[in-house]
């Protein structure tokens, strides 16, 4: 009986609110919006091209906001802040501005020297390499294992959902991820 009442009472409530006038939407036309969407995907700062996706979508009537004219894209704010990391993996490597994880490169894989190697722990190894970058073991090995030394080659390959496989001596992979 009583979920019978409740479900009377939400019938009720929902019917004046179907009675009431849905705003008008405007129509436009799905080319303008592609274009508009290339325009925005051209920006290289992550929170900008967010801006720019937010601003123009709001604008052809999705949500309120600013008051801008539909079609028009909005001008990115430009980062005070340059990327100080470049280079492969240099994505993967965590900053305060930045939350997505667009590779910056069209490498697949590197191959470089190590100029040092530093044990965080058992199994866990930092590498830093010719370039400068660092890349630390995202898992310990074995004591099987031998890490690189100053002067081994390794090379670190692109890997499924934006990880890193790094290769040494015709060993096992391990998954690496770059630290600076």
């Amino acid at each position: 009986m009583q979920a019978y009442r409740l479900a009377a009472l939400a019938a009720g409530l929902t019917l004046p609110l179907a009675a009431l006038p849905q705003p008008a939407h405007a129509q436009v036309d799905d080319a303008i919006v592609l274009e508009i969407m290339r325009q925005c995907a051209r920006i290289d700062d992550a929170s900008a091209r967010l801006a720019c996706y937010d601003n123009n979508v709001r604008s052809a009537g999705a949500s309120p906001a600013r008051n801008t004219v539909p079609g028009q894209i909005a001008a990115p704010q430009a980062s005070s802040a340059a990327p100080a990391v470049r280079g492969f993996g240099s994505e993967d490597v965590r900053r305060s501005d930045r939350f997505d994880s667009t590779p910056a490169g069209q490498l697949d894989e590197l191959t470089t020297r190590v100029t040092a190697v530093r044990m965080q722990q058992p199994g866990v190894y930092r590498l830093t390499l010719e370039d400068g970058a660092e890349w630390q073991f995202s898992e310990s090995v074995p004591n099987s294992y031998r890490p690189p030394r100053e002067g081994s080659v390794v090379t670190i390959d692109r890997a499924a959902l934006g990880s890193f496989l790094m290769v040494f001596d015709n060993q096992m992979s391990v998954r690496v991820r770059r630290i600076r």
